[in-house]
């Protein structure tokens, strides 16, 4: 049943049929009552043979709702530069391709429809949430250079569908919290030169997501809140390439048990806030000292390479992770080492990591701690015991070639050689018959007693090291 008609009405229903557009730009009187658009896109007005019928508007302004929840439209609806007095409704309705770009409206609700194609919101914008909790999207969500504000949210995409990409390009702005948890996305995810603000919130919120390609955060893209990320599935790389992160006062990304093949923290300043990468699994992880941010969360943390960044700064890298120290963050990175054939590198880090742990032990077991690193570097540095042994055995060696010990009573000794000597006082497992033929007396007897027990230390502290490096680590 055609309705009474008035004004632009009239044009759009004698358009309909054949598909054609509806241009109202420039017109004094632009309205159209969404009742009508309504009633055409229900069924009023069959296609003309050799047309495929289309809802196909610019520039009107539509007063009342457009309530299409729960219906099925089999026609694509084109509203581009409208304007919209009232917040159209979609929710659960399965509809073919949307395209309402440019358009104006006080939030759009889609919660639970299906879009047999894409929906275009690109250039929209929206005063209030646009609601897309549980919709199924066939093609791609396009959001480029829309702006969205909402009281609690600007864009709810909870549980979200979408068989292509989700563009939210050139110069995306939102006010308000950006959902995207539990959502999947078949293809890729594009944010970048996007604004996204909600200070002291989320400002994207997308815990569980899945990606099957890419998710670009970068080129510009400023994220003023937290953007979690945590227990993602990104098909391909993670980037925040040229991105701008704060949340001062809490977390500004937040990454637990995030799987992805690479994440990239290249931001263009320092995130201002903490990142949390705890139990994250990425292959290559690239970032850069200058970006950093104060606060690192690490703990459980695997990946399969790193950015070539000096072993000096990776170990500053480790130690911003705050709950002290951490054993499995040290291992990771000397695993890693090894694999790239830094022997050294991961030498260090693994000595780094016990110098870490003494810092976390009661005083007489920090003392231990203090002279295994001072004697053998705790196993990792044999240099330094040679040192110590060479230094030792020319101080004995001197001093005893300069004052020979007496000749214990009774023995037939071999002949004196003061390096010999001080070997057999040193060492504690070997017996060159020297110790045992010669007695020291007054200050020669306390050398010989010192170089005794700086041999049994040096022996324990070598056999500890030793242990240590041929373990598992």
């Amino acid at each position: 049943m055609r309705p009474s008609l008035r004004g632009p009405e009239r044009a759009v229903w004698r358009a309909f049929p054949r598909g054609d557009v509806v241009d109202l730009r420039g017109r004094a009187d632009r309205t159209v009552r969404a009742s009508v658009l309504r009633t055409l896109l229900l069924g009023a007005q069959q296609a003309e043979p050799g047309h495929f019928a289309t809802l196909d508007l610019i520039g009107a302004r539509i007063v009342e709702i457009l309530d299409l929840s729960n219906t099925d439209v089999p026609h694509p609806v084109r509203m581009r530069d409208c304007q919209f007095d009232e917040r159209p409704d979609l929710h659960s309705a399965r509809t073919q391709q949307i395209d309402l770009a440019g358009s104006t409206f006080p939030g759009l609700r889609c919660s639970g429809a299906i879009i047999d194609g894409a929906l275009r919101l690109t250039g929209c914008r929206s005063t209030a949430e646009i609601r897309l909790v549980s919709a199924r999207i066939a093609g791609t969500l396009l959001l480029n250079a829309a702006r969205f504000e909402g009281t609690e949210s600007a864009l709810n995409a909870t549980r979200l569908t979408v068989g292509n990409d989700i563009l939210g390009q050139k110069g995306l702005i939102c006010r308000g919290e950006v959902r995207l948890s539990h959502a999947e996305i078949g293809g890729s995810v594009r944010f970048d030169g996007a604004h996204l603000s909600n200070p002291g919130g989320s400002a994207l919120s997308a815990p569980d997501i899945v990606v099957s390609a890419v998710v670009n955060c970068g080129e510009g893209f400023r994220a003023e809140g937290m953007v979690e990320l945590s227990y993602a599935s990104i098909g391909s790389h993670l980037s925040f390439e040229q991105a701008t992160l704060s949340n001062p006062t809490g977390t500004a990304l937040a990454c637990q048990h995030l799987d992805a093949r690479e994440l990239v923290l290249l931001t263009a300043t320092p995130i201002d806030g903490e990142v949390d990468l705890r139990h994250a699994r990425l292959g290559l992880l690239r970032d850069d000292p200058a970006t950093w941010p104060d606060t690192l969360r690490l703990d459980g943390l695997t990946y399969d390479a790193l950015t070539d960044i000096h072993g000096v700064d990776r170990l500053r890298w480790l130690r911003r992770d705050p709950p002290g120290y951490l054993p499995q963050t040290y291992e990771q990175l000397a695993a890693v080492y090894r694999r790239q054939g830094r022997e050294g590198d991961a030498r260090a880090v693994l000595l780094a990591r016990h110098r870490r742990r003494r810092e976390s032990l009661p005083p007489a077991l920090r003392a231990w701690g203090y002279l295994q690193d001072l004697t053998v570097g705790y196993g990792y540095l044999p240099t330094r015991a040679a040192a110590w042994l060479v230094a030792l055995l020319v101080a004995g060696g001197v001093t005893f070639g300069l004052h020979h010990p007496q000749v214990v009573a009774g023995s037939n000794p071999p002949g004196f050689n003061s390096v010999i000597y001080t070997l057999d006082l040193l060492i504690p497992v070997i017996d060159f018959g020297q110790q045992n033929a010669f007695d020291p007396h007054g200050a020669l007897a306390w050398l010989a007693y010192g170089l005794i027990a700086a041999g049994w230390i040096l022996a324990t502290t070598i056999a500890a090291g030793i242990s240590r490096t041929l373990g598992p680590n």
